[in-house]
Order: C-alpha cells, then structure tokens, then sequence
C-alpha cells in the first residue's frame, strides 16, 4: 500500500507509461547521463511525465549514478524484488526468497564452489552480506559499491546465518563457464519458486553475474503492480531495454523498444529500435513522444 511521496501521484491525462532500464539503455556506458539528456529529463519529470526506471541495482547504486532526478513514481530495483522511493530508498513493496529456499540455493551454490553475495532488506536497512572476495569479478563489484560510498555491506564470518528472513537476492559472480554449469544445474533443481537470471558483466569483459530472486521479482511484476498502486493499468507501456533482464518488461510492453546496443532477443521482441545508449537515445525518444501526445 503506497504510503510516501509517491502516493498522492496520479498521471496526466497523456495515456502512456514510461519505463526504462538504466545500464546499456538510459545511461552511457561510463556510467554517466549526459548533460542535456539529464536536463530533458528532469524537465518532462517537471512536466508531469510518468517516467520510470527499472535496474537490477539498488536504489542506493541508482542514485550514485543518476544524482537527484526528481523521479515522482517509485522505481523498480534489483530487478523486481523492490518498489521504492526514489528519493527517500523506501520500500513499497518488498518480494523476499523464502528462507528454506534462499538456504537451499545458498548451499547449492556453496557445493558447486561458488561465493555468493547476499542482498536483504531487514525491515529497515538494506545490507549485502559476503565473507570473502573470491575472485576479480566480485572485487570490481566490491569496488563499485564502495566507490558509491553503498554502506550495506556487510563482512560476516558466516553468511548463512543471514538467510533467515528477508533475503532479495543471491548473487554470483564467475567465469562465463561456471555461470553457464551453475545456472543449468539451479535450474534443474528449483524448477518453479525463483526467478534465475544470468547475464555478462558489463563493464568487466569475461565475468557474468548470475541472481536469483523470488519468483514474484521480477520487472514486469513489479511495473505491473506499481501501474495498479498509481490507477496506470490503462495507460499504455512503453518500456526501453538492452540486455536478458529486460526480457520480461519488454514481452509485457505496450511498445517495448530496444536501443541499438541491445542484444538480438532484446531486438527480436520491440517494435523499435532506436540509437544507442550513448547517444542520449531514450531520452531523446520519450522526449519525441511526450510532445506528440500534447506534453510541453
């Protein structure tokens, strides 16, 4: 139940949702909003435009990179397992892994060798649990997080005894081949109940993530239920994405559209492609739309 700033947000009489991915689709790939792009969007924010952004990242990472966009709607982060407040990184909803199952994937990915980070929310902070950096690719992410100053990290001795409520996310980080033996074999045995995704690391060639969350976290879940909170279901969808993750929103799409970069299933679901993440072209394009459908 909306209980925050976004509560009282009701959409203009403009019929149309937007949601886009942040990294490969909205950002650059350094990591950054060009100046113009971030002005265009800030301004049709002010308009009263229903934008959104729906990231596999924290709230916390999201804001590291995108500073104060004054996002009225709530966003979608770490894939679905939370709606929050932009602003304020409070949860509308929260879609936790049950404990008996986060315990059985933790341990599955403990047998095949693999050192998991554990994403939780503890009904007031959000935290990541690890007790090793085990090889390069979780070190950059380390880094990362550190570098945007993310004060859920948490160093425990034992991680397993973390599992016990309020789990989001337990996510690897491996050599492609690994990632590739893991996800076969986790989808062997959790068949139903989660949400396996796996995808390259995109700004450390060679490495993959690979995530599982609760089976109701996903992005066109979580898009589904912010559109039923705000009186949207009427709207039509336009969502803008890039990579695997995206797969969902964009099958839920009134009009999914993929940027240039996108990878070829991504491609294969829209019905526009547009430029590139580097060009500003999402940005640009809700920009062409909004204005079409009467915005300022």
């Amino acid at each position: 139940m909306p209980t925050h700033a976004t509560a009282g947000y009701r959409c203009p009489a403009l019929a149309t949702l937007y949601a886009t991915d942040l990294d490969g689709t909205l950002i650059r790939d350094d990591l950054t909003l060009a100046p113009e792009a971030r002005s265009d969007l800030c301004a049709m924010l002010a308009e009263g435009a229903p934008i959104t952004v729906a990231s596999a990242r924290s709230v916390i990472s999201i804001r590291a990179i995108l500073g104060d966009i004054p996002f009225a709607l709530p966003i979608v982060e770490f894939g679905g397992a939370f709606l929050s407040d932009y602003r304020t990184g409070r949860h509308e909803i929260v879609n936790a892994i049950p404990s008996p199952t986060a315990r059985e994937v933790f341990d599955s990915m403990r047998a095949a060798g693999c050192t998991p980070y554990i994403s939780a929310f503890d009904g007031q902070r959000d935290l990541v649990f690890y007790d090793s950096i085990a090889n390069e690719g979780m070190a950059a992410y380390f880094a990362e997080r550190v570098a945007f100053k993310d004060e859920r990290l948490r160093r425990v001795d034992d991680p397993a005894a973390h599992l016990d409520g309020g789990t989001v996310c337990l996510t690897v980080i491996e050599r492609a081949g690994r990632i590739d033996a893991l996800h076969a074999s986790l989808a062997s045995a959790f068949a139903e109940g989660v949400v396996l995704t796996s995808y390259d690391y995109r700004y450390f060639p060679g490495w993959k993530f690979f995530t599982v969350h609760d089976r109701r976290a996903t992005k066109d879940q979580a898009i589904a239920a912010l559109r039923a909170s705000r009186g949207l279901e009427e709207h039509e969808l336009v969502v803008f994405g890039d990579d695997v993750n995206d797969l969902g929103m964009m099958k839920a799409a009134d009009r999914p559209i993929a940027v240039a970069n996108a990878k070829p299933e991504v491609k294969a679901l829209a019905r526009e492609v547009i430029g590139t993440n580097n060009e500003g072209s999402v940005v640009r394009a809700i920009r062409a739309d909004w204005s079409h459908r009467g915005g300022r």
